[in-house]
């Protein structure tokens, strides 16, 4: 965990992370956590995607999504659209700052973080995206939500520890047991709006989306998925959404729970992630 922290001032919006300068010519990597984990939760000790990417060149940055960390909370609606919009400044300002060095972008998200990299890959842009690698995120949610659509939508929710061994992390063997004190440090309060729209609207809003993103497309779904069903079959299902991609990689990732990248096979997942980036930029393309 050797990330510094950064700030990126858009008006009268403020947005933090974590960040590791990387090589000329490397694509940069941007990553976005998901519901209930801060930026740090890609810079876990041990199973760190941003020591990973450090040691392989790649400039990345980790943000805390609003709400998250250092970063302003959303006034009004709380939706993953709007975390999109108030992103899509933060990450111009990092292009702005890394123009000179990277090809291009790529985005990495996980869970809800991963629903809202492909609501930015859908969207307009003032960056050059290369390409999206998700994880923990699927359009068949198999948990109602109903029972939180009674709470105020500006209210937050912590997950238990109980709550975060059974979803979270899945079966014991498939990770360390010490990971989650050691990813204490990057837990936070999930906004409930999040968890109300990741099991509604999202469902709804997926396959629009997935059929507008036109950049190559990597994808995970762990095989202990706490919140998704998981199959071969389910994994087939949201590949082929994306109609108008060049490309999409899809895998069920065996042995990993839905944070895939705090569990055993995190290494190798996070390899495939990389070697997925480089493939962007390769004289072949």
């Amino acid at each position: 965990m050797t990330a510094h922290r950064i700030t990126l001032d858009l008006g009268d919006i403020r947005i933090t992370g974590i960040a590791e300068p990387g090589r000329p010519g490397m694509p940069l990597l941007v990553c976005l956590p998901g519901g209930g984990y801060n930026a740090s939760y890609f810079d876990v000790a041990g199973y760190s995607l941003v020591d990973a990417a450090r040691r392989e060149g790649f400039p990345v940055v980790s943000l805390d999504r609003p709400g998250y960390g250092g970063s302003t909370a959303l006034k009004g609606e709380v939706s993953f659209r709007r975390n999109a919009e108030v992103l899509q400044g933060a990450i111009a300002e990092l292009w702005h700052r890394n123009l000179s060095n990277a090809p291009g972008i790529v985005l990495v998200g996980h869970s809800i973080g991963g629903a809202i990299a492909l609501h930015l890959a859908a969207g307009d842009r003032t960056w050059p995206l290369l390409g999206v690698s998700v994880s923990g995120i699927h359009h068949e949610a198999q948990r109602s939500n109903d029972a939180l659509k009674s709470e105020p939508p500006t209210s937050t929710l912590e997950f238990s520890r109980e709550h975060l061994l059974r979803f979270m992390y899945g079966p014991e063997g498939t990770y360390d047991p010490g990971v989650p004190d050691i990813a204490k440090h990057a837990e936070s309060a999930v906004p409930i709006a999040e968890l109300v729209e990741v099991a509604g609207q999202w469902c709804t809003d997926f396959a629009e989306l997935a059929a507008r993103i036109e950049v190559p497309v990597h994808y995970g779904l762990a095989e202990h998925e706490g919140f998704w069903p998981s199959s071969d079959e389910s994994v087939a299902a949201f590949r082929d959404s994306f109609t108008a991609a060049p490309s999409v990689t899809a895998r069920r990732i065996l042995g990993g729970g839905h944070n895939i990248d705090h569990h055993y096979v995190g290494a190798t997942f996070h390899k495939e992630q990389l070697d997925f980036a480089k493939g962007l930029v390769s004289p072949a393309r």
